[in-house]
């Protein structure tokens, strides 16, 4: 198979003999969806300078995001605060929403591997997310076809890496925390998932996280 980079990729999600994991628990951005740093957006990182974090951090760690992600601030209360910190116009902050959010794309070759581990095993999503993340999750990105459930952290009221979060994970799942592989972009969300009982997998590449994946579900 080959990637959208043209890398060539192998796998056989059945191969070998399946051990007691029933179950992955899949973060989202950063895994499935991954953010092209495209020319379009490149264009406005002189815009961002002046924040430490530079572009996307500026905008996920923003005041009004964090409150977003725990269902206490809307889509809108977001860019908002980025007009207003960054003296946007009404032109250039919708012109920037459209080079920020056009950049977003699937891992296709990984969500293969996924749907084809879910022959097998019930696949969960895990996500920090803005209000209506589920629908362009579901819908726009086609994660719907993915994914047994989606647990999102607006509608929780909860963020990773809180410890109840990965609790209600498995509890959906009707699983043991054991039972479980957490993967995420982020290692200290993966530690509080280990720390929970639950198996880690830090995504790095997608040929590495299909390996590491592989040597949990068949060792």
């Amino acid at each position: 198979m080959h990637s959208q980079d043209g890398e060539i990729i192998s796998f056989d999600a059945s191969a070998g003999t399946p051990n007691g994991i029933r179950a992955i628990l899949c973060d989202v951005g950063g895994v499935l969806i991954h953010k092209r740093r495209s020319p379009e957006l490149q264009r406005w990182e002189p815009r961002f300078a002046s924040s430490s974090l530079g572009l996307p951090l500026a905008i996920w760690l923003c005041e009004s995001s964090q409150r977003a992600m725990v269902g206490q601030a809307s889509v809108e209360d977001v860019w908002r605060e980025i007009q207003q910190t960054y003296e946007l116009t009404d032109a250039e902050l919708s012109a920037f929403r459209d080079d920020f959010e056009g950049g977003d794309y699937v891992d296709d070759v990984f969500m293969q591997f996924l749907q084809q581990v879910r022959q097998a095993r019930k696949i969960a999503l895990l996500s920090n997310a803005w209000p209506d993340a589920r629908h362009s999750f579901g819908n726009t990105f086609g994660l719907a076809k993915l994914a047994d459930m989606m647990i999102l952290s607006y509608e929780e009221g909860l963020v990773k890496p809180d410890s109840q979060l990965y609790a209600l994970a498995a509890e959906r799942l009707q699983l043991p925390h054991a039972s479980i592989v957490f993967i995420d972009d982020y290692p200290p969300h993966v530690a509080a998932a280990q720390a929970c009982g639950m198996h880690g997998v830090v995504f790095e590449t997608r040929k590495q996280a299909i390996a590491d994946l592989q040597a949990l579900l068949y060792s």
